[in-house]
């Protein structure tokens, strides 16, 4: 049967398929990078250890790599790249000039970035090649990292509730001698089929919550679909951390007031059944919740949430960040930083919070200046998209994450929202679909036409 071309099957994946030739075996090769990249587990073959994140990469770019050489030579991809390397020369100075001993802490960081740009570069290119503009790219990666969480949330469920398969996921992960949690017999921390859990993996799910909002307001997964997926997600964030739990709620009211203001359709039967599902699960949640789970769980979980700014207080982890916060007198240190990306002025230990680990790494003035960076590279993305909400609030989760540890550079979120960075610079430097290429092109014909027929 001939298929009959609609606007509402445009992003569905079978549009992408007879659109755009994107078959069903692409879209499971993609998922799958996505999943090995994204939560990067490490694999215990017994005689070594497998990087599921380095498999991904090697994978994705030798099998472009002529595209890989084809964005490199894109202006704008090498002035990203230079000023990251400049960043990276000053920290190396300061480092030889303060530090007790020598360290790449902050280079390996940015190391780490230019690969996640690179692949969301090369990944643009690929789907670009398939006509695919950036709203559809940006569906197309929201669906599938949404579904790699789901996937990963319901392994974590389901382990809690099976002690055996529990085994036999953590028995195929390697667990590193150092790690301060045992997957295997912490009773409520478990990870999934991903390198590790606790904040870094609740803000990555926390996250994913948000943007399971924006595909259902935007008509690209149904509701049974967005409900079954956020109840899992959510339930899978008790047995992960509470950074997620925070975030998630933090985040889905913040795209709910700013995608209100900015839509046209306010008021739309779709919106409403969302928010009274949303108020219904928050209700309903805690007695649920106590059907199923231990008291310790909750507790531990969601708990001080309904104690309001009582319970905050009283969780601890307020206290905590505000402690690490321990800013110098000297403002030598203060301007130029001391070098080490540590986050402690002394030189004589760590800690976890973000913006200290910038500070004393670059300084305050350069500190601010790569943030600015950070956000000033967001908006080519921000400037090609309908999904203008959702993506403001997902940079506004990672510099409220990176309060906590330098989220902007590490981690599950950090890798997506580097990757999709790399995806806007991409098709704001060579996307057919931008109006003033088109013109360019369209003038240029114009042009071999007029001296086709003087000649």
């Amino acid at each position: 049967m001939k298929y009959q071309t609609r606007t509402a099957d445009a992003d569905s994946f079978r549009g992408f398929r007879y659109l755009h030739g994107l078959s069903y075996s692409n879209v499971a090769m993609l998922t799958l990078f996505l999943y090995l990249y994204l939560l990067a587990p490490y694999f215990d073959l017994r005689v070594m250890v497998l990087h599921g994140g380095m498999l991904a990469t090697a994978f994705l770019l030798l099998r472009h790599y002529r595209l890989a050489f084809k964005v490199l030579a894109l202006e704008s991809v090498l002035m990203v790249f230079i000023v990251l390397c400049l960043f990276a020369i000053y920290n190396l100075v300061v480092v030889a000039i303060y530090s007790v001993e020598f360290t790449t802490a902050f280079q390996t960081y940015l190391i780490q970035v230019c690969i996640y740009l690179m692949l969301g570069l090369v990944l643009a290119m690929s789907l670009m090649q398939r006509a695919l503009d950036m709203d559809q790219v940006i569906t197309l990666i929201f669906k599938l990292v949404t579904f790699v969480v789901f996937v990963n949330a319901l392994i974590i469920v389901i382990e809690y509730r099976v002690p055996a398969f529990r085994a036999i996921i953590e028995s195929m992960l390697y667990l590193p001698e150092n790690s301060n949690i045992n997957y295997l017999t912490r009773e409520y921390r478990l990870r999934g089929i991903a390198s590790g859990g606790a904040a870094n993996l609740s803000l990555f799910h926390g996250m994913v919550l948000v943007i399971i909002q924006a595909l259902y307001i935007k008509h690209k997964i149904g509701v049974v679909y967005t409900l079954v997926a956020s109840v899992t997600i959510f339930t899978s964030l008790l047995f992960i951390g509470r950074t997620g739990i925070l975030i998630g709620f933090i985040g889905i009211v913040s795209f709910h007031a700013l995608n209100l203001m900015m839509a046209r359709d306010k008021l739309s039967l779709r919106r409403l059944f969302l928010y009274v599902s949303l108020a219904v699960i928050i209700v309903l949640a805690p007695p649920v919740f106590s059907i199923f789970f231990p008291d310790n769980v909750l507790a531990y979980s969601i708990s001080f949430l309904y104690e309001g700014i009582e319970g905050l207080q009283e969780e601890g982890t307020t206290r905590a960040i505000a402690n690490m916060f321990d800013i110098p007198n000297k403002w030598g240190k203060l301007l130029f930083g001391v070098g080490a990306h540590w986050g402690d002025f002394t030189l004589q230990g760590s800690v976890d919070a973000g913006y200290m680990r910038m500070l004393t790494a670059l300084g305050i003035p350069l500190a601010l200046a790569f943030y600015c960076f950070y956000a000033f590279l967001a908006k080519y993305l921000f400037n090609l998209t309908h999904y203008k909400s959702v993506w403001i609030v997902l940079m506004i989760i990672m510099f409220i994450a990176e309060i906590k540890e330098p989220f902007i550079f590490k981690g599950y979120s950090a890798r997506l929202i580097w990757m999709m960075i790399g995806m806007g610079i991409c098709y704001a430097s060579c996307s057919p679909f931008r109006s003033d290429q088109r013109q360019d092109q369209v003038q240029a014909e114009e042009g071999g036409r007029a001296s086709h027929h003087e000649t």
